[in-house]
């Protein structure tokens, strides 16, 4: 309706790499030519989930309202604090109820990324541990996820290409990023099917989950 978004891009080293931010920039401009974007990336290389709950506000909210945040920190939060799950509860939850305290119209997705830990997790049936602390706030603040570490291990099973020679680490081949952009590019036509509401509608800020989470995380 406005023709102007802001968009967040709020991650670790994937995100602060060159691949499927770039793909995701380039289908809002295709998907909306007549609006005039702004994308903010915000990827730092190693980090989680917890320093970027401290981090938002100088990293992501300088430039104002958010219209659209992607956040992930599945990898670093399973290599940084691997033995600590509350802490990737209460930094994920601690991004998620800042940005709502700021502005209840902001969206958020999830994202979570593959690494060879999480397909050995999913092989043997179990959810990895930072990708279900990071469901928790999802579901509990009505946030849509991608789970990627579990469609890479899936379609990998399914012989569609291996890690070795096609996706290669988990800072993704261009193979990778380009899988990534392309289930980004599903959602969103899933999201923008139809006509827009007549008037946005505000997201609901919900009991906490963990009390002890860092929605008022700042630098100091």
């Amino acid at each position: 309706r406005e023709k102007t978004g802001r968009v967040v891009f709020l991650g670790g080293s994937i995100t602060a790499m060159s691949g499927w931010r770039e793909l995701t920039m380039r289908y809002f401009e295709k998907k909306f030519p007549a609006t005039k974007f702004e994308f903010i990336g915000a990827g730092i290389g190693s980090l989680g989930s917890v320093p970027h709950a401290f981090r938002l506000e100088r990293d992501a909210l300088g430039k104002g309202p958010v219209d659209l945040l992607f956040i992930e920190a599945a990898v670093n939060d399973a290599s940084n604090t691997a033995d600590h799950p509350e802490h990737m509860r209460r930094g994920m939850e601690g991004v998620v109820r800042h940005l709502r305290a700021v502005d209840p119209l902001t969206d958020v997705v999830h994202l979570h990324f593959v690494m060879p830990s999480h397909m050995d997790d999913y092989s043997a049936g179990r959810v990895p541990v930072a990708i279900a602390q990071h469901e928790q706030i999802a579901v509990a603040y009505g946030n849509p996820t991608l789970n990627l570490a579990l469609e890479v291990t899936d379609r990998i099973a399914a012989g569609e290409f291996t890690w070795k020679d096609d996706f290669r680490n988990l800072h993704p081949s261009t193979f990778g990023h380009r899988l990534y952009g392309n289930s980004i590019a599903r959602l969103l036509d899933a999201a923008f099917t139809g006509p827009p509401p007549r008037s946005p509608v505000p997201h609901a800020l919900p009991e906490a989950v963990d009390p002890k989470n860092f929605g008022r995380g700042r630098f100091g």
